[in-house]
């Protein structure tokens, strides 16, 4: 019985070792994606996040089947700031320079009755 336990624990273990690992390729994956496809639900939102050099310049589009709700953020010891405020648009393209060290986010809410679909890219020009 202690054998079996020790085999399940041993699996478990590897298993969120490797979703560990899959977690932190997809982060480093937002340094240079093209065509990715997602799907938000009504009410839900999703992120796009990473630590990027200041300096460097952020280019970005994206296309979803309905509007939107859009911003750049991150956030500081005091507040959340914005390197782009929200806009409700279904087509987008545009780029920020990176002002701090900080994590910053690509944010997109649904807002719709019905889930969207939603394609982006997303590019880094090291300065």
């Amino acid at each position: 019985m202690k054998k079996k336990i020790i085999a399940f624990m041993l699996a478990a273990t590897t298993v969120l070792l490797l979703s560990g690992c899959a977690a932190k390729e997809e982060k480093a994956a937002h340094r240079d994606i093209q065509g990715k496809t997602i799907t938000i639900a009504t009410g839900e939102f999703f992120e796009a996040c990473d630590k990027w050099t200041p300096g460097d310049r952020i280019n970005f589009t994206f296309v979803s089947s309905k509007p939107v709700m859009f911003n750049v953020h991150y956030h500081t010891k005091q507040k959340k700031e914005y390197a782009i405020k929200d806009v409700v648009v279904d087509d987008f393209s545009g780029s920020f320079i990176v002002q701090t060290d900080d994590i910053h986010c690509c944010l997109w809410k649904n807002d719709n009755p019905k889930f969207i679909t939603l394609t982006y890219d997303m590019s880094v020009e090291k300065q």
